[in-house]
């Protein structure tokens, strides 16, 4: 279980740009991350779990060459 975070204090408003430039309060979902891996029933989808993990290392894989050339410099 994920501890709840407390709440922060809100930001003072920049005299600066008008309100609708500012980012508007967005609510957050306390779903966990195996929620999303679950089955309407309720048991975690193996398949989709191997698939996101899949997809993940393809990405990795494709991104790893570009930063290892950044970090060498």
């Amino acid at each position: 279980m994920i501890p709840r975070r407390t709440r922060r204090p809100n930001r003072p408003i920049n005299p600066f740009f008008s309100h609708s430039f500012q980012r508007p309060n967005v609510k957050q979902n306390d779903q966990s991350l195996l929620s999303y891996f679950r089955t309407s029933e309720g048991n975690l989808d193996f398949n989709k779990i191997a698939d996101t993990a899949q997809q993940a290392k393809n990405v990795f894989n494709q991104v790893n060459p570009f930063i290892t050339r950044f970090l060498k410099k």
